[in-house]
């Protein structure tokens, strides 16, 4: 009886996942195989270019068939609400990237924003985990751009 319970709750959730779209993430399908990134902070830097060479896009100097530049790459961070004590209860975080790209039979794009906000909650008591929920936050935050910026490289021509 339980074994049939455990087998029927497997096949629910199998279609659960299924029909809500759930799909691993997979490697980028691009119609290139050469890139250069220049530009930007290290760190930005440092995510496309692993998530580049993860879906097998080799970084180079010469003749790339695409070139990316970070123009701008900036975090802000500014307080959202004070307590009764003026003590800072939220941060805003907002995460901006402006870059552009080109092929070697293309000009370059227009300048692309990609802008990223999150707000989170702060509390003097507990400063240590605070700083590293924010540090996560921004990891997930860079992560998002960077996975927007390369699927928006990769179907570019």
């Amino acid at each position: 009886m339980i074994l049939k319970i455990k087998f029927f709750s497997l096949i629910f959730l199998s279609l659960m996942m299924v029909a809500c779209g759930f799909q691993l993430r997979g490697s980028i399908e691009a119609d290139f195989e050469t890139i250069h990134v220049y530009g930007g902070s290290e760190g930005l830097n440092k995510h496309l270019i692993k998530r580049f060479k993860q879906s097998g896009i080799k970084i180079v100097t010469k003749d790339p068939e695409k070139t990316l530049e970070i123009l701008n790459d900036r975090l802000d961070k500014r307080i959202l609400s004070l307590s009764s004590s003026g003590s800072v209860k939220e941060y805003e975080l907002t995460y901006l990237v402006t870059y552009r790209f080109k092929s070697l039979e293309s000009s370059w794009s227009k300048e692309i924003k990609k802008e990223i906000t999150r707000d989170y909650t702060y509390d003097d008591n507990d400063r240590v985990a605070k700083e590293l929920e924010e540090k996560n936050i921004v990891q997930q935050m860079r992560d998002e751009i960077v996975k927007s910026i390369v699927s928006q490289i990769s179907v570019s021509r």
